[in-house]
């Protein structure tokens, strides 16, 4: 990821779909997923909150 704050333009990898990307007050914020499990983006106002990731192992 790179990121010009100045100018407002963000640059990232298309090609990892390991990772998801949040916007909250004018930040990037890059959040690695888990190999399984679920992440929930949590809004309150229509903004972003937290997020909340629980993580599992496959047997």
């Amino acid at each position: 990821m790179n990121a010009d704050v100045e100018r407002m333009i963000a640059k990232i990898d298309l090609m990892d779909n390991k990772k998801v990307y949040i916007v909250k007050d004018l930040q990037l914020i890059e959040h690695d997923l888990p190999d399984y499990g679920e992440t929930l983006i949590i809004t309150i106002g229509g903004k972003v909150d937290r997020l909340e990731t629980k993580t599992k192992r496959k047997v």
